[in-house]
Order: C-alpha cells, then sequence, then structure tokens
C-alpha cells in the first residue's frame, strides 16, 4: 500500500503543478455539490444516477426494489418485510452478510450502524432528488468502512420542492399517505417538510405493520453561505410471523409449520418432541419496534470560483425493542429461551471536505481533501420478557478517524478523465458486559447430567485497527456516444458489535479481523438519444471475509467474485420505451476446508448425510464452492407505452436464478427454487391530478428469497429449512395532488 501511496502522491503533484485556474468546466456527474463527494469525481466505477424523473416512472414500489431494478443489486426480504422494512440489498453478491458489504447512505451519512440491525428505508419519493449507485469498492475512499460491494447514497430535494399529497390503499389492508410541503420564507431561506404514515396487515398471519416518518429541511443562505438543515424522526411497530418449514419433518413444531400447507401462516410454537401431536397456536408474537431520530446541519462556503469548504456535523439515536419466542413459549406462559431485547444506539459525525478546481485550455483538475470522525455508543440489554430482571447487558462503542483524498483529472485534448483517491481510517473499538445468571432464562442447563452455560462471559476488549482504502480509475471517450472505462479499488470493513458478540466458541470473546478485499471493474457506456447501454465485467477477491459458520460469527477463507452488470434504455419511439438490467454472478470460495461443528452442549453433529453426500469424507475442501444467497442469474425488463394522451402503461417483469440457502457451504442442500414476477402499472396524469393503478405479481407467484437450512448435518435434518414466502398477487390505487 506505501508504494501505492506514493504513486498517487506523485501523480496529483504532476497535475496540479501543470493547472492553473480559469472557469470550471469540469465534466462532473452529477454536477450538484450538496450532499454528494462524488462532486470530486470517480472515474473508472460503475456509477448509476437515478433522477427524481426516473422515479416517478416507479410507482408503489419500494426503494429496494426501485434499486434492485438495477444491474448487479438483489433484495432479501424477511419477517414478511412490507414497503422495504426488513429488505437487505445485496450488492454484488454477498449473501447472507450483504447488509455489511452495502454501505447506505442519506445525503452522505451513514444508516449503516454499529449493529446488524436492518436498515430503515421508507423514505418518501417526493422528497429524493436522485440515488447515487456505485458499485464495487471505489466508494470505500469516499465513505470508509463497508462499502466493499458498492455504496448507495439517497439525496434528497433541499429546493424547488412541489407542494402536494398522495394517499394509497391495497391489498393486505395497505393504506398510507404522503405529503409534501415547501415554503420560500424569502430569496434567502425556504422550509421543506415531507412526511409519511403507513399501515399494512400484511400477507402473513401476526405481520402488522405500522410506520410514521418526518423529514424537515430548513435551508438559508448568507451572502455566498449555503447552510442546509435536516431534521428527521421514525418510528415503526412491526409483527414478526416467522419462517415457514420446509422439507424433512424432525419435531412437532416443524409439523406444524409447514410452507406446503399455509404460505401467510405465522410461525407458531409447540413441542421440540419428535413425532409430537399438539401445536401451541396461542404462542406470543415476536415483533421489532423502532424509533430513531436524527439532526445534521452542513454548510457549504465558497471561497471563490474555484474553491470550496464542505462541513457537516449531526446526531442520531435510536432505541429497537424486540422479542422473539422460543417454541415453547405461550401467550400466558414464557419460555426460558424468550428473548426480549433493548438495544439503544446514538453517536455524533463530523465531516468537514474542502475541495479545488484549476482549470487550463488543455486540463481540467478537481481535488477534494477531507477529515471524518464518527463515535458511536451501543447499550444493549436482554430479558426472558419485558417486565423481568435483566440476564445481560452488552456496552460498545466504536470511535472512527479518517482522512482521505480524491482527485480527478479531465484532458481535454484526449478527452481522458483519471481518478485517483486515498483513504487512511482508524477504529478504536472497546466492548465489555454484565450478565446476571440469577434471571428467569439465563440461568445455566443440565444436560446429560452436565450443567452449561446460557450465556457466557465476554471478556472486556479494547483495539485499534488502521485500515486503508484505494483507487484509480480511466474513463476513455472515443466519441460522442461511445466511452470505455476501468477501475481497480481497495476497501475494507470492520466488524461490527452483533458479528462480535457471537465470534467465538464458546462466545467469550468480542475479537475479530476486520475484512479486506481488493477488485476491479471494466466496462463501456453507450448514451445516445434511442439507446442507453452500460455493460461491465468485474472482479474482487476478499480476505478475512466475516460469515456465519458452525454457529459463530469468524473470519473466513478467501472468496472470489466475478460477473457482468448490464443496464439499458431504449426509445422505439416517442410514445413506447423498453429499459433493463441483467446480472450474472459467480461467488466462490479459493481456498480453505469445512468441517462439521460440535453442538452447545458438546457433542458433535451426526454427520450421516453430509459424509454420504460427500463421498464419506470428514472434512470439506471448499474451493470452488458456492456462496449461499446468490442468484448466478437475474434479470430485469420493463415496457412503458403512452396507450393515450397523459395514460402510461408499465409492465415490468423479473427473473430471480435458483440459489444455495443459507447455512449451506457445502452446497448439497435443496436449492431456493428459480422464479418469475410480473408486475403490471397504470398512470394517469391531468395537471394537478395523478392517479395510479396496478397490480403486483400479476400471475401470483409462490415464491421465496430466504431460506436458511438447519446446522444440524445429519440423516434428520437433510433438507429442512425455513423460509420467508414472498407476497402474493396483491393490487394497489395511488391518488396524487399537486398544489
Amino acid at each position: 500500500m506505501t508504494k501505492k501511496l506514493l504513486f498517487s502522491i506523485i501523480i496529483f503533484v504532476t497535475f496540479i503543478t501543470n493547472l492553473s485556474a480559469e472557469t470550471p468546466e469540469i465534466p462532473i456527474n452529477p454536477s450538484s455539490e450538496e450532499y454528494t463527494r462524488l462532486s470530486s469525481g470517480l472515474a473508472g466505477s460503475n456509477i448509476t444516477i437515478i433522477s427524481k424523473e426516473e422515479l416517478k416512472l416507479y410507482q408503489n414500489k419500494s426503494l429496494p426494489k426501485i434499486i434492485e431494478s438495477y444491474s448487479g443489486i438483489s433484495t432479501r426480504t424477511t419477517s414478511a418485510g412490507y414497503d422495504g422494512v426488513y429488505t437487505t440489498l445485496d450488492m454484488r453478491g454477498f449473501g447472507e452478510t450483504a447488509k455489511s458489504n452495502t454501505l447506505i447512505l442519506i445525503n452522505g451519512r451513514r444508516l449503516n450502524d454499529v449493529d446488524m440491525s436492518t436498515i430503515n428505508s421508507h423514505i418518501p419519493t417526493e422528497s429524493i432528488e436522485r440515488i447515487e449507485i456505485i458499485r464495487g469498492g471505489s466508494a470505500a475512499t469516499l465513505y470508509g468502512s463497508g462499502a466493499v460491494g458498492g455504496a448507495i447514497n439517497i439525496v434528497t430535494n433541499n429546493k424547488d420542492i412541489i407542494n402536494s399529497l398522495k394517499t394509497s390503499i391495497g391489498s393486505f389492508g395497505n393504506k398510507s399517505a404522503d405529503i409534501s410541503l415547501f415554503t420560500k420564507i424569502n430569496d434567502q431561506s425556504s422550509v421543506g417538510l415531507f412526511g409519511s404514515q403507513t399501515t399494512n396487515s400484511n400477507y402473513r398471519d401476526a405481520a402488522d405493520f405500522d410506520e410514521s416518518n418526518i423529514l424537515l429541511n430548513m435551508s438559508h443562505k448568507v451572502e455566498d453561505i449555503t447552510l442546509n438543515i435536516d431534521v428527521m424522526s421514525m418510528e415503526n411497530e412491526k409483527d414478526l410471523p416467522g419462517g415457514r418449514i420446509k422439507g424433512g419433518e424432525v419435531y412437532n413444531y416443524h409439523i406444524c409449520n409447514r410452507y406446503e400447507d399455509s404460505k401467510t401462516a405465522r410461525n407458531i410454537g409447540g413441542s421440540t418432541l419428535e413425532n409430537g401431536d399438539s401445536c401451541n397456536s396461542e404462542r406470543r408474537v415476536d415483533y421489532a419496534n423502532t424509533e430513531m431520530d436524527s439532526i445534521n446541519a452542513s454548510v457549504v462556503v465558497p471561497l471563490n470560483d474555484m474553491n470550496k469548504i464542505f462541513i457537516n456535523a449531526g446526531y442520531r439515536d435510536k432505541t429497537d425493542k424486540s422479542f422473539f419466542g422460543a417454541n415453547a413459549n405461550t401467550a400466558s406462559t414464557p419460555d426460558n429461551g424468550d428473548r426480549y431485547t433493548v438495544t439503544t444506539i446514538d453517536g455524533n459525525n463530523f465531516n468537514s471536505r474542502y475541495e479545488t478546481k484549476q482549470v487550463n485550455e488543455t486540463h481540467s483538475n478537481i481535488l477534494s481533501i477531507g477529515y471524518d470522525f464518527a463515535h458511536s455508543f451501543y447499550d444493549s440489554t436482554k430479558h426472558r420478557k419485558e417486565d423481568e430482571a435483566m440476564g445481560q447487558q452488552i456496552f460498545a462503542d466504536l470511535k472512527v478517524r479518517s482522512l482521505y483524498f480524491q482527485n480527478t483529472t479531465y484532458v481535454n485534448e484526449s478527452d481522458l478523465t483519471i481518478s485517483l483517491g486515498y483513504r487512511d481510517e482508524k477504529s478504536m473499538f472497546g466492548a465489555r458486559d454484565d450478565i446476571d445468571k440469577t434471571a428467569p432464562g439465563f440461568a445455566d442447563v443440565e444436560y446429560f447430567g452436565v450443567f452449561y452455560p446460557v450465556i457466557y462471559d465476554m471478556t472486556t476488549h479494547n483495539d485499534t485497527t488502521s485500515n486503508e482504502a484505494f483507487n484509480v480509475g480511466f474513463e476513455k471517450k472515443l466519441n460522442r456516444d461511445l466511452s470505455l472505462y476501468t477501475s481497480y479499488a481497495e476497501s475494507f470493513r470492520i466488524p461490527n458489535i452483533d458479528e462480535r458478540v457471537a465470534s467465538s466458541s464458546p462466545k467469550t470473546t468480542f475479537d475479530l479481523k476486520p475484512q479486506e478485499s481488493e477488485g476491479y471493474d471494466i466496462g463501456v457506456r453507450y448514451f445516445s438519444d434511442k439507446l442507453n447501454l452500460d455493460v461491465s465485467y468485474y472482479s474482487i477477491d476478499t480476505t478475512n471475509e466475516i460469515q456465519y459458520r458452525n454457529s459463530i460469527n469468524t473470519n473466513v477463507d478467501p472468496i472470489e467474485r466475478k460477473g457482468f452488470d448490464i443496464d439499458f434504455g431504449y426509445s422505439l419511439d416517442q410514445s413506447n420505451k423498453l429499459r433493463g438490467s441483467f446480472s450474472y454472478t459467480v461467488a466462490e470460495f479459493t481456498s480453505g476446508t469445512l468441517t462439521p461443528g460440535v453442538s452447545t452442549y458438546g457433542e458433535s453433529f451426526a454427520p450421516n448425510t453430509w459424509q454420504n453426500l460427500l463421498s464419506g469424507v470428514d472434512t470439506l475442501n471448499l474451493r470452488g464452492k458456492s456462496v449461499p444467497l446468490i442468484s448466478p442469474m437475474q434479470f430485469s425488463l420493463a415496457y412503458e407505452t403512452e396507450v393515450r394522451n397523459n395514460l402510461t402503461l408499465d409492465l415490468e417483469l423479473n427473473y430471480f436464478d435458483k440459489k444455495y440457502v443459507s447455512n449451506d457451504e457445502e452446497n448439497i442442500e435443496p436449492q431456493i427454487p428459480n422464479y418469475y414476477i410480473v408486475n403490471s402499472y397504470f398512470s394517469f396524469v391531468d395537471k394537478n391530478y395523478t392517479l395510479n393503478f396496478g397490480v403486483n405479481n400479476l400471475f401470483d407467484e409462490a415464491a421465496y428469497d430466504y431460506a436458511v437450512s438447519s446446522t444440524f448435518h445429519n440423516d434428520a435434518h437433510y433438507g429442512l429449512s425455513n423460509v420467508y414466502p414472498l407476497p402474493e398477487r396483491n393490487l394497489f390505487f395511488n391518488f396524487g395532488y399537486t398544489f
């Protein structure tokens, strides 16, 4: 890395010494500098900008599903997730750990927390100015840890907002309302308010969902200095129906929750005895509720036409409350395996960035130098149920300091753009826990005359790690419409607190190594009046990748990911358009072995089926084995036609290839089947009114995109998995009014 840094500095100095300041004419996308670091350029990377005009094409689709319409991105839904809630975005095939390897930002601020909680993504579409999708690890230089698969920055609108009201009703008791208000106080000041309220009884039993969101933006300009203040508040309540059982029959509660019997029923408890004959339909409903508030202030200070300073400071506070019942739990009688958890995460961040542009007749240059600071505090308590004594409390804090630069040079005569960036990031992590084994549900358990702890005392942990990110990219215009691009990037991610809590067996240490990766992209872009096309090939190699294996989180063997991404849009004529995407992904271990694990109580898993299917071996060579939960192929194809004036029909086809279930690194379990989903939308616009009607899953396809197999590798559990059904056919009707 030292050689790369030296190389970066040499090129940077060479560029700067050859440039002189005139008028800025640097072709950077997006041109707007607010809420983004792409204004400094990231040439050679596979980047998609979804504009607010394009967002209007997607009626009644959640943000994750909109983003999934583009290549290199897939979603995974658990717990009957509605409108993007409990939906994981996976960029470039990371499977189970996708949420930790895809960085999600709003206005350049990280939404990924220090734990593994799912990111709330219900942001009113009317409040969004654009969505920036950066595939691969190049964004790690700009934003830091977690952008291994890529980064998605959602930029909200802070000016020229249209006052509007939108209401929606649909299947499964869906009711929602979104409001957008804008007031221009004077030529220097404005206020924008976005709000949404959603309620849904969902397509699964015991899966009710309620959420409210408020986003307030205040903008003020003093001479050339611009100040923006964003205040966000979110609250949701979500019942969790659990998985449905598919495959073999082992215990009674498996028989009670068969996927074949019902795809909409919730998971109910029952006896853990084999061939039992009772199902506990009165089991308590699992739930997960979240409250989050944040405030952020940003200032843009132009020193002159060529130099600007960006300063950002913010604070966020989030509380998660959840309950998960054990199989024998009932509505009136708790089970010792029940867990009620309250987790509070709060923290502050500060960012500053200096941006300078230099231009002459032959060259243009833009340089950003930045400093990031963030400090997060984590406090989580575990109880058997809400009104009982605490059994464990975990404290953690994470402090991150980073310095980075990103430089882009445009060589006018040869239509060549060169980008170069580097980040040095230091993270300081500390954690400890307090336990009380006298609390209900936390006492040691006797198993065959031996007592085993239900919970282990974690060793107090403190560590400091230094990580580096690097990118270099080139983009060459061959003619007015055609460009070639390529980039190389190194990125990293530090382990989160949830991964650290379960990082050893027995679980007594918070220690995990940071994950590192390197990869490259090479592609071609073609943009004309009728056809837009982006085709790329990529490869990513990871080391010390953090994954869940044998009931613990650990740094696993090296993994290689490679594939093709294609995005296109084609105008047949003024009234008929096609758009679509195609992704082909291969994610395989390049080395390493896997041995059957040991249960919580010390006995080895019976490996009969595992050994028979793998030719009787005791240890499996992982080389060439696929990473679970990754579809090798998926595509999206949409046709838009103007039926008559102001009336538009949109038909959309989505295909997802089969993939291995979670926990199946051996690649021997039955796979998640492939499936097609067809959606249709009608949109009518007349002056200030907008009407939308649509049918999702038009042909009522029975499908699921997430399943997890049993951790036991024995005859009885082979083919047994928990699956999470996707919605059946459903309708929606939207009415919007602008004023």
